[in-house]
């Protein structure tokens, strides 16, 4: 799909992953509306403040999406917190709470804004060689796949993204809409940035090439490899440096 004159939607637009992908789409002529709690979009971006775990509130966002920039054609679903702690340990049972907030934004935010974008999308005009009428991107993770020591709730909720990511794709696919993924490793944004330095050297050793962080822009540009690439579908893309995480790190046994 040419983004170009297109709409995208973007959930955790006003910062790290989402702001970068926001950033990345307008270069390429794209229009961007962001779905965040708080803070400020990128210049150029319009914001509507909405709490993607809320399905009311996501409901009226994407009305109000619709209403006042038209038919949205591309969804990135980049909103996320963070969260760790053991399932149980010799104290008592984990934190479930905790556990059920992290799914709730991660997971069922991305289902909640999914079920109304793409319901929309199913009414577009096709473009392009393959008439296609939309694209929904998921940001997965490498714990997706190899979550470690007590990212119960992140694995929970990033590995039902990576699942769902090809259930999407087989729902969709009767309206000429693709799903896919981004699985990256650790990236430098405002949600780790709080991450002491020797901790953050222990998550890196063990990428192969190469041994630094992931950069936000390196995200987005993945992204818009996807928009632009029709063959791209119901695949969640490794974006990890050919890292394969051990099950703990130092921090996480001490």
């Amino acid at each position: 799909m040419d983004p170009s004159g297109k709409l995208a939607v973007i959930t955790g637009g006003n910062s790290g992953l989402g702001e970068a992908t926001a950033i990345a789409l307008m270069a390429r002529g794209c229009r961007v509306v962001s779905l965040d709690l708080g803070g400020e979009a990128p210049e150029g971006a319009n914001f509507i403040a909405c709490d993607v775990s809320d399905a009311a509130q996501v409901k009226g966002a994407v009305e109000q999406v619709a209403s006042r920039f038209g038919d949205i054609h591309i969804l990135v679903n980049s909103a996320g917190i963070g969260g760790i702690g053991p399932i149980a340990d010799a104290d008592g049972p984990g934190d479930v709470g905790a556990i059920r907030k992290v799914i709730d934004v991660n997971l069922m935010g991305a289902i909640n804004v999914t079920a109304e974008v793409a319901h929309r999308m199913t009414a577009n005009e096709v473009c392009g060689l393959d008439a296609e009428r939309g694209v929904i991107i998921n940001a997965c993770s490498i714990a997706s796949f190899e979550g470690q020591e007590g990212m119960t709730a992140y694995t929970a909720a990033k590995a039902g993204l990576a699942g769902l990511t090809l259930v999407w794709t087989r729902d969709m696919a009767k309206h000429n809409v693709r799903c896919a993924g981004v699985a990256p490793g650790f990236m430098a944004t405002p949600m780790v940035a709080f991450l002491p330095e020797d901790f953050v050297a222990e998550l890196l050793k063990d990428c192969e090439f190469p041994k630094r962080a992931g950069r936000p822009e390196e995200f987005a540009s993945t992204v818009l490899f996807i928009v632009e690439n029709p063959l791209i579908n119901g695949e969640a893309i490794r974006l990890d440096a050919g890292t394969r995480p051990p099950a703990r790190t130092q921090w996480s046994a001490s």
